[in-house]
């Protein structure tokens, strides 16, 4: 495969991004005794935030100098996204330049503040009619939509309330619901100074996690969550340290030196099996004598090999779970190699014979010239949608989506080619038994068949040798990995314009544990966290008009529908292609097996009145031949696939249907509300493709190279 851009993996961008939120400034003043007591709150609420801005900054910047494998060598970038509100929104925007982070709006709708010279997103919601504010309804969804884009949460709350019901303690509680870290700058009603609350990622166990959502998140529940601590005292240090190990560095145990998974990995590359440990130590002697001028390393000890053989079956046999850690760097740090000869040779064997048993002719021979590999869809390109007006400037998912999904396509094809060898290998070994039972020529006619017992052996060897081989190099593993954040991205790029966010990227990425009465967190998934560190970088939706640095989201409901149309008819092409390829493949197949089980049927009936030796030909090989396409269409979940794929196509069919009957019956509804049926169609979108990929996953999950019965 050509080592193109794709074949690269592209590196993160260091973006720190922090939600800004709290009340307004009516609220605010309204506990003030007097002018000069509000005075000193408004100024201990200002140095306060400055403050915890600042800290995080530093310590983001310390976090992000610390690594250099995973992200890319540009200048962090730290972006605040806030509200144009009074109070909390109108201080954190006012802060932003002097601490050092870029302003972003994501606004319900248009500001009635100057906002000259900023940057985000208006949603241009509409009130109800007759009404002059928002409905709670479409607050709730502008707060999801920011701690989206956001890593952590800084929130202006009084507490006087028990049953959270302002906007500023429901964002606190989603915010915990996603595990996302909070500070909360907490200011009652009655105070003068701010007591800065962090939040303790290790209490947000499961227990108060269900506690929150089914039974009711009330204040003291909320609090209990939080500490109180200084910000020069060393709790808070280490606090943050942990806050940005989780958010920006949970890899950092994959690249310690003496991290255990990496020197296992390491001892099994130096392992090496017998004819090629006996000609190291044979070079090694050589060169010891002077009769070989390379010098050669000295092998391991004879006890070492050993023990390090016992070692490497073990792992062969039962290859260990990886943790989320190492899972990021590998993911993060794959390279597609070139194929090897024998991977050519292989794939094309693999394509020839398959289009002979789907009796295509003109694929087979085409398969001897072009691999099958290089017949996948199309890469994610913008500039293929020139032609489609677009009301916001491409995210930059093109390099990402592009390199996953070249990951995918290697790692797939080196499964898929190892199990139709695994399970042929398997069939022709049962024909080899049979061969040198009735002594098939060339094996004499008297004595032991040596040429069919050594072939039936380098069978055997040839499976168990793979399986093992497949099961530690993890092609598997890989391809469900790379499969699904190319198909997540894919989903994105669908909704972004709307802000319809597939629900991977708001999902939490890690998790507390208790382990020998220690208490501490761990990364969860290492793909969801890759995906969201996508978004996250991203950021906000920007406008195409470079003199409209604000996109004003339902100002381009016509644009916005035509883009929809165009990605949603990408989605239609792919899956009906998948599924008219994955029916044929099934239907071919699965009529050669029913074939070769006939001629069995036919050959016992035969062996009742005829007594051939050559008849175990039929009776063992023809059986063990459709046994082994039938494994093949099971490991491979061909009809479960199509099937899927087909629903999926049907489904995505529909859907554009309605877009159209959507754009016919449009009426002089207000542009938020033309906005909101198009996020709810986008969102049902975004929910048939993303159910189909778990759906996917799930049944891939399992499905490990494994022995032929």
């Amino acid at each position: 495969m050509p080592q193109d851009a794709r074949s690269i993996a592209p590196q993160l961008d260091p973006v720190l991004s922090v939600v800004v939120a709290g009340h307004r400034q009516v609220r605010l003043e309204a506990g003030a005794r007097d002018a000069e007591q509000q005075q000193q709150r408004e100024a201990a609420l200002r140095e306060a935030m400055r403050q915890v801005l600042t800290r995080l900054r530093e310590q983001a910047s310390q976090a992000f100098a610390s690594v250099d494998q995973v992200y890319s060598a540009q200048p962090p970038l730290f972006r605040l996204i806030t509200g144009s509100a009074t109070g909390a929104d109108a201080l954190a925007a006012g802060l932003a330049a002097e601490t050092g982070y870029q302003l972003d709006y994501l606004l319900p709708r248009a500001s009635q503040q100057d906002i000259e010279g900023a940057q985000g997103v208006a949603m241009q919601m509409r009130p109800p009619e007759g009404g002059v504010d928002l409905t709670e309804e479409q607050y709730r969804l502008r707060d999801h939509l920011a701690l989206s884009f956001g890593d952590l949460l800084v929130a202006v709350w009084d507490g006087e309330e028990s049953a959270l019901s302002s906007g500023t303690a429901l964002m606190i509680k989603e915010a915990l619901l996603r595990r996302a870290p909070v500070c909360i700058l907490y200011l009652p009603t009655q105070a003068s100074e701010v007591q800065l609350l962090w939040l303790d990622l290790q209490a947000l166990t499961d227990t108060w996690m269900t506690e929150a959502k089914v039974l009711g998140c009330r204040a003291p529940l909320l609090l209990h969550v939080f500490d109180s601590l200084a910000l020069d005292s060393p709790a808070l240090a280490q606090r943050l340290h942990q806050w940005m190990e989780i958010l920006l560095t949970p890899f950092r145990p994959a690249l310690e030196e003496n991290n255990s998974e990496t020197q296992l990995v390491k001892r099994i590359e130096q392992q090496h099996a017998v004819t090629r440990y006996a000609w190291q130590w044979l070079a090694w002697w050589l060169a010891q004598r002077g009769w070989r001028q390379q010098e050669s390393p000295r092998p391991l000890p004879f006890w070492e090999w050993a023990k390090g053989s016992w070692l490497w079956l073990h792992i062969m046999l039962n290859p260990p779970q990886k943790s989320q850690p190492l899972r990021v760097i590998e993911i993060l740090h794959t390279q597609v190699r070139g194929y090897t000869r024998e991977e050519r040779v292989i794939n094309r064997a693999h394509g020839f014979f398959s289009s002979l048993a789907k009796l295509d002719l003109g694929s087979a021979l085409r398969s001897l010239v072009q691999p099958p590999y290089t017949q996948g869809y199309a890469s994610l390109n913008a500039d293929a949608m020139d032609d489609v007006p677009n009301p916001i400037r491409e995210p930059c998912l093109e390099p990402f989506f592009n390199w996953s999904d070249a990951q995918a396509r290697v790692f797939s094809t080196r499964y898929r080619d190892d199990t139709w060898l695994i399970y042929y290998a398997a069939a022709f070994a049962v024909f080899c038994a049979v061969a040198g039972a009735i002594h098939l020529w060339p094996a004499p006619a008297q004595g032991v068949p040596f040429i069919w017992v050594l072939l039936e052996f380098i069978l055997l060897h040839f499976i168990v040798r793979r399986v093992l081989q497949s099961r530690f190099r993890n092609y598997h593993g890989h391809w469900l990995s790379f499969r699904f954040i190319a198909e997540q991205l894919r989903y994105l790029r669908l909704g972004y314009p709307l802000l319809v966010l597939p629900q991977s990227f708001s999902t939490p990425v890690w998790e507390p544990y208790t382990e020998r009465g220690r208490r501490g967190i761990r990364l969860k998934s290492a793909e969801a966290w890759i995906l969201q560190r996508i978004l996250i970088a991203e950021g906000l939706p920007r406008s195409a008009a470079a003199q409209a640095p604000i996109y004003k989201m339902s100002e381009h409901n016509s644009e916005m529908l035509q883009y929809v149309r165009a990605v949603l008819e990408e989605h239609r092409h792919y899956y009906r292609q998948s599924y008219q390829r994955l029916h044929k493949d099934h239907t071919y197949l699965h009529r050669l097996a029913f074939a070769l089980f006939t001629l069995t049927f036919v050959a016992v009936t035969v062996h009742f009145f005829l007594t051939l030796p050559a008849i175990l030909i039929f009776t063992a090989f023809f059986p063990a031949w459709g046994a082994a396409i039938h494994g093949i269409l099971s490991q491979n979940e061909v009809v479960r696939v199509s099937s899927m794929a087909a629903q999926v196509w049907r489904d995505l069919t529909i859907l554009k249907e309605a877009f159209e009957l959507h754009e016919q019956l449009a009426g002089p509804e207000s542009d938020w509300h033309k906005t909101a049926q198009l996020r709810e169609l986008v969102g049902a979108a975004t929910d048939i493709l993303s159910n189909q990929n778990y759906y996917w996953r799930s049944l891939f999950q399992h499905n490990h190279p494994d022995l032929p019965a």
